[in-house]
């Protein structure tokens, strides 16, 4: 019971967090102006900071960094490095527990005297509350100033719990999607170069390139250019789950060198340039052109080897890699489950998509060169004119596509724009891979970069908030503005008939979601939300006057749009985040043959190689709806609706084969294939 209170904690305080970017800004005393207090050991030994109680002086030693503090219980007298000086507030002691004033604990991380000292006092205690809440064992941050050459870092937690190694900002971690804005790089070093132009298709290049339509015999991969690959608009299957992507025995390099040949029997899941469909394959073969066009014989190593040699050589990256070497594993930052429990070290030889590993202090470099044009400390590694096409919108006009993307996500190049649900746009690229999840956040207007990245499974959207909250927080400090819509206090509670609520009535499906979310009118004549991941009761939805409706008790917009016939599902405050579209309950209705299909699959697996999905299982929901959920490493369960072809084949947007081979029943999908065992 405590563990689900908790999750549900954390979801509501994401929730809130996303709708409100000040819960940590600038906060050091709560409402009736008393101190906030936080436990003073906790905060300093996350730090990486060593805390020791002087029983016969009755005082507090923290050796942090370089310096050496003394505190002493029920005073506000201290001292630094033998120097004696005030704090704001005493130490406060409960229960045989002592505490130090948030506002005297940021001085100790950031002295007051820089322009951002109240984002450094954000980042610390949103880091520190975090980590308590959702279980996390280590987070890194970075925060930078372009324009005024500033940089601040710091390590929270830990990167082995199990050997008690803090983490600090040369704390490596695996950054996952952030890698594909380092490919982008090294693809607009090769435009730089005249050896590549953005508009070509890709098999200009790679002439072995190939792979098939879309399940309804749509799309052309001769017409796939360099640009919509960057753009993630090529309509290439978006993912492989097996085969060599992971393994637990050390890199796979035949996964990068063999990839033409994966892509080759793999369906794309759209045609060309129609819709954006975030794909890690188009990514991986970013990284596949990005070594042939350079002259390499291995993609993998090549790869390596380029990046290396042309960004994190010449950027000062010194422990930066996309592959693993004895010199950084004593840098790395285990993998967790949670903030108290290791778990295996997996390879991700998909390196251009996800294999990316680094630290705060490096990402800082990067960072500053990117917001600085190009160049980082005198040295130039991509043209401003490089940079600044990667920050561009790419907007696509084609005739046989609607110029369409996921409203609060646009695409750059190897960029992503994003806006949250109070309306907050940033640019970006944040990054996930079972225990890893990153997240790097500029506000090129004013400058500021945000770096954060996390090692526990408990992290996956923590560090999306927490980068968020800590530029927002920077771009306000800095400028005493912050590009977010005005709420409209005009609108107010409105009543509709029974008849206008039951019009929003039906199955939701929600990416990601590990459930179908279902509207209903109720017999009290209220529209309700049913099974929205976290709560276990229905959240009651009230129209409001400008057409959108909330959840009294969250704050929760939600808003409705009828997009190309179908009925989509918005959040947020400006309508800016599509959360799901409901589905026609008949186009996915389980037909009698599925039944001998229905149940759950385990991954088949060569030594060594490990599925991103442990299990699939295939269903037939309470609805009659038929589906397809996956068992992550991570712990989420996403769960996909799934149409019939014929009795062995359905599509859940790539191909969904069966095959029966006399006992035993087999799927096959993105590249995995999975056998039943229940």
């Amino acid at each position: 019971m405590r563990k689900s209170l908790k999750t549900l904690i954390v979801f509501l305080i994401i929730i809130t967090m996303a709708f409100s970017w000040a819960t940590f800004v600038l906060a050091d005393t709560d409402a009736a102006g008393d101190p906030i207090y936080i436990p003073l050991r906790k905060i300093f030994e996350y730090a990486g900071s060593l805390v020791t109680w002087d029983e016969e002086n009755r005082q507090i030693i923290v050796e942090h960094e370089d310096d050496t503090y003394i505190f002493f219980l029920m005073s506000n007298e201290a001292f630094k490095n033998e120097e004696a000086y005030e704090l704001n507030f005493i130490i406060y002691v409960e229960d045989g527990r002592s505490y130090i004033s948030y506002f005297d604990a940021s001085f100790i991380f950031d002295d007051g005297t820089s322009h951002l000292s109240g984002t450094i006092m954000t980042a610390v205690l949103a880091s520190l509350q975090l980590m308590d809440l959702a279980s996390i064992s280590g987070i890194t941050v970075a925060v930078i100033d372009a324009r005024a050459g500033y940089t601040w870092t710091h390590g929270f937690g830990y990167a082995d719990v199990a050997k008690a190694i803090p983490v600090n900002d040369q704390t490596l971690f695996n950054l996952a999607s952030i890698s594909k804005t380092f490919t982008a790089v090294a693809t607009m070093h090769l435009v730089e170069k005249g050896l590549l132009d953005l508009e070509k298709p890709v098999v200009t290049y790679l002439p072995d390139f190939s792979t098939l339509p879309d399940m309804a015999g749509n799309g052309d991969y001769e017409k796939i250019t360099v640009r919509m690959l960057l753009s993630h608009a090529s309509g290439l299957s978006p993912d492989i789950i097996a085969s060599g992507v992971a393994t637990s025995n050390g890199y796979l390099s035949d996964y990068m060198d063999g990839f033409l040949d994966t892509l080759e029997g793999m369906n794309m899941l759209s045609p060309e340039a129609s819709v954006f469909t975030y794909a890690n394959n188009a990514f991986t073969l970013l990284g596949v052109l990005v070594a042939e066009l350079s002259g390499y014989d291995s993609y993998f190593d090549g790869f390596v080897d380029y990046t290396r040699k042309n960004i994190f050589d010449p950027a000062g990256m010194a422990l930066t890699t996309f592959e693993l070497g004895e010199a950084h594993k004593p840098y790395l930052a285990q993998p967790h489950k949670d903030a108290t429990t290791g778990d295996t070290f997996l390879y991700y030889n998909a390196l251009p998509a996800g294999g990316i590993y680094s630290n705060a202090r490096d990402m800082a470099r990067f960072m500053h060169m990117l917001l600085s044009g190009g160049t980082y400390d005198g040295t130039r590694i991509l043209s401003e004119d490089s940079v600044k096409k990667m920050f561009e919108i790419q907007d696509y006009d084609f005739e046989e596509a609607p110029n369409f993307f996921v409203p609060h996500m646009r695409p750059g190049l190897g960029l992503l724009h994003s806006t949250g649900m109070d309306g907050f746009t940033h640019v970006g690229h944040g990054g996930n891979l079972i225990h890893y999840h990153s997240d790097m956040a500029f506000d090129p207007d004013s400058g500021i970069g945000v770096f954060v990245s996390t090692n526990s499974i408990t992290g996956a959207g923590i560090e999306r908030i927490l980068s968020s909250a800590i530029l927002q927080t920077a771009v306000y400090e800095k400028t005493g503005t912050l590009k977010v819509p005005e709420p409209d206090y005009s609108v107010v509670p409105i009543e509709l008939t029974p008849e206008e609520l039951k019009d929003y009535e039906g199955i939701y499906v929600m990416a990601g979601a590990g459930e179908f979310v279902q509207l209903i009118v109720a017999q009290d004549e209220v529209l309700y939300m049913l099974n929205l991941s976290g709560f276990p009761f229905p959240l009651s939805l009230i129209p409001l006057s400008d057409g959108s409706f909330i959840n009294p008790d969250l704050g929760l917009r939600l808003w409705f749009e009828d997009m190309f016939g179908e009925l989509v599902m918005f959040m947020g405050e400006v309508k800016g985040y599509m959360i799901g579209g409901r589905l026609d309950v008949e186009t996915y209705q389980a037909v009698e043959s599925i039944e001998i299909l229905v149940g759950v699959y385990e991954a088949v697996l060569d030594e060594g190689y490990v599925s991103i999905a442990g299990y699939v299982e295939i269903g037939v929901d309470e609805n009659g709806i038929s589906y397809l959920r996956l068992y992550a490493l991570h712990g989420q369960t996403p769960i996909s609706p799934i149409i019939y072809i014929d009795d062995l084949t359905y599509s859940g947007g790539v191909p969904i084969e069966f095959l029966i081979d006399g006992d035993d029943i087999f799927v096959t999908f993105s590249g995995g294939t999975f056998k039943k065992i229940s």
